[in-house]
């Protein structure tokens, strides 16, 4: 006697996934570029990789004007 083969079951997924409203949209587009990613997260009770996937999607820069960061050094010249 063959045995009968089970099919898998269509499993939901267990992530507590909130939809983005336009508001929230919106107010990410406001907030990108003032403070850092952490504080969008929180203002927008959403964790950080959300954050930053969502700006990536919407072509945003998270990137602080007042960062140092990849700014080349000023080297002086030797005379």
């Amino acid at each position: 006697m063959a045995k009968k083969k089970s099919r898998p079951v269509a499993r939901k997924s267990k992530r507590n996934v909130t939809p983005w409203t336009p508001a929230d949209e919106k107010k990410l587009r406001k907030l990108a570029g003032t403070m850092s990613t952490a504080k969008i997260a929180k203002a927008l009770g959403r964790s950080v990789a959300a954050i930053t996937f969502k700006a990536f999607s919407l072509r945003l820069s998270l990137r602080l004007a007042s960062s140092n960061r990849g700014r080349r050094l000023k080297v002086s010249k030797k005379r």
